[in-house]
């Protein structure tokens, strides 16, 4: 099985039910205030913004708890945020992907349904 087929099986996987689609729209519009409000929202104090994307993409997320300490200390500003979206992304992705998967496991196919009856 060629990359390409693989991807494609994980990113069908990912859109192809309500749910996922329904979570991924929900993670994009979180990340979506998340740097609206970094980047034109000026704080006194800090801003929990960026929290939210995390803890929605948990446990993927979590990934980023093993980084070692100081990984992206060397970054800008706006590298950071760049690898921080890249990241729950990704999150965002494999676990929309494991909700399809279960939702596949959880309801048969229709034609499977209609066989075994």
């Amino acid at each position: 099985m060629s990359i390409n087929r693989r991807s494609r099986n994980l990113l069908t996987l990912a859109t192809d039910n309500w749910l996922s689609r329904v979570y991924l729209a929900v993670v994009a519009a979180a990340s979506v205030y998340f740097v609206v409000d970094t980047l034109f929202v000026s704080h006194a104090d800090a801003s929990m913004a960026g929290v939210v994307p995390w803890v929605l993409t948990v446990p993927m997320s979590l990934l980023y708890t093993l980084l070692p300490e100081g990984t992206l200390n060397g970054t800008g500003d706006g590298a950071f945020m760049a690898l921080y979206l890249v990241g729950i992304a990704a999150a965002a992705l494999a676990n929309a992907a494991f909700m399809g998967l279960a939702l596949r496991k959880i309801r048969p196919a229709s034609g499977q349904a209609a066989a075994g009856a």
